[in-house]
């Protein structure tokens, strides 16, 4: 199911602001309100953010956070990679429970957060992203009830920039959605973003956690992959768990267009490895 709009309930926590300076406090008080329910000692399912410089969009993020369901005893933590804008500030005038982790790199952010993280299932999250409210239940329901399920991942849309149109994101999600299906069959690794994934703590710390050395930026995928040895990946299908994420990964790469020509000759180019990837995980 394609969305040529962005739903109301992203929206509203879109709501912009010229500056943070001008942010009223009581949007702070609420947030912070809001997170007392994820005050937990000992929790069951650990929400994991990351980030690096997101004084723009931290807020939206952590307001989307502190409206999910707790259903299961649920904690937020969110690992400042050493920023050096205002995200420290964000995070302690909402009350969100933080850690600061001065070794740059995603891989260092994700390995502090499980470290750091109290609860048996960690949900990974970044924080430019949009969260549904059941968001971390759809997922950690999977692990929690299938013992042969190591990996979870959820589908997600993008937010348009300012005043841009869905239009060419929709249009840019079917065409990928061909690609991403091709990819479950043969590297369903590859298909798992960071930004909505989850796994068992216990598993990933037998595995030696995140890779953090060298040049690469796909600790993720490398970490997903390990975990294949503990089991398959599931995709959550529900729309009660999908995420709605920043545009300003196709930006970066010269626009809707233009990122969507890029990623569909790497990904066509990269069949092969796929499909050595799909032999590899047998």
């Amino acid at each position: 199911m394609f969305r040529l709009r962005t739903p109301s309930w992203v929206k509203r926590h879109l709501k912009a602001y010229p500056s943070l300076d001008s942010v009223p406090d009581s949007v702070f008080d609420q947030i912070r309100k809001n997170m007392q329910k994820f005050s937990h000692d000992r929790p069951l399912i650990s929400v994991v953010i990351i980030a690096y410089n997101e004084e723009e969009d931290l807020l939206y993020t952590l307001s989307s956070l502190s409206e999910m369901s707790s259903y299961y005893p649920t904690e937020i933590l969110v690992v400042n990679n050493n920023s050096t804008d205002r995200t420290q500030e964000i995070l302690d005038r909402c009350g969100v429970r933080s850690i600061m982790e001065k070794r740059q790199g995603i891989g260092w952010a994700r390995q502090a957060g499980l470290e750091g993280a109290r609860g048996d299932i960690i949900i990974n999250g970044d924080a430019d992203s949009i969260y549904p409210p059941h968001w971390s239940e759809e997922m950690a329901e999977v692990l929690l009830n299938d013992p042969s399920t190591s990996t979870v991942y959820s589908r997600y849309s993008f937010i348009p920039s300012g005043e841009a149109s869905r239009l060419p994101l929709s249009i840019h999600e079917i065409f990928s959605t061909i690609l991403f299906r091709l990819r479950r069959l043969y590297a369903d690794p590859v298909n798992v973003m960071g930004f909505s994934f989850g796994f068992r703590k216990a598993d990933a710390l037998e595995l030696g956690g995140f890779e953090v050395e060298g040049e690469h930026r796909w600790e993720d995928g490398l970490m997903v992959l390990a975990l294949t040895d503990k089991g398959k990946i599931s995709l959550v299908r529900s729309n009660k768990a999908r995420v709605w994420t920043s545009d300003r990964r196709l930006i970066i790469d010269g626009g809707y267009r233009q990122a969507f020509v890029q990623r569909a000759k790497k990904h066509l180019g990269y069949m092969p490895d796929y499909l050595n990837l799909k032999s590899t995980i047998k």
